[in-house]
């Protein structure tokens, strides 16, 4: 038995709904279902769906932690797996947010859907913004504790080759006095 696996990442932040739908079918006949096994988990390695010999289906979840969440798609027979072909939605956060349920749950009309819509992705932009800020504080503070060490490095490795420099012009002069060259 010679299992082929192939696996699609997504950086999530935290606290994101995430909604998947996948359909798996012969690459020659896409009416033709091929049976596949799914496993989606989270940065920590925690399962948060999985299924087995499905041709189809849905996966959804909020997210606990921020990070890169993998889905796993696997075919138990390598003949199978070669004419398997994969289709998957991947949607997350506002994306993924059904916006049908929320305008009749609201009593919603066009207008104020189309607003909320706005709202929401005004709110995810933000955050995305806010996460970037973030991560670019961190890489500046690790890039300046870098370029802090490697200026003393530079300035050791100086020093380093100064001293050998003045103890090898010292021997050497000791060595050709000794010789009565010098």
């Amino acid at each position: 038995m010679n299992m082929q696996n192939k696996c699609v990442y997504e950086e999530i932040n935290a606290n994101a709904i995430v909604v998947g739908t996948y359909n798996a079918f012969h690459k020659d006949n896409p009416s033709a279902p091929m049976p596949i096994d799914v496993r989606v988990e989270d940065p920590n390695r925690q399962v948060m769906h999985h299924s087995s010999n499905n041709a189809n289906g849905q996966f959804v979840f909020t997210t606990k932690v921020a990070g890169e969440y993998k889905a796993c798609f696997t075919v138990q027979l390598y003949q199978q797996a070669i004419q398997t072909k994969i289709k998957i939605d991947w949607k997350t956060g506002v994306d993924a947010t059904n916006w049908d349920a929320v305008a009749k749950k609201e009593h919603l009309d066009a207008v104020s859907l189309e607003l909320r819509k706005l709202e929401e992705s005004m709110r995810a932009v933000y955050d995305e913004m806010l996460l970037l800020q973030s991560k670019e504080s961190k890489m500046r503070d690790l890039s300046e504790d870098t370029n802090q060490r490697v200026a003393w490095y530079s300035v050791y490795s100086l020093i380093i080759i100064a001293v050998s420099g003045l103890w090898q012009t010292w021997y050497l002069r000791r060595f050709w006095k000794r010789k009565k060259l010098l």
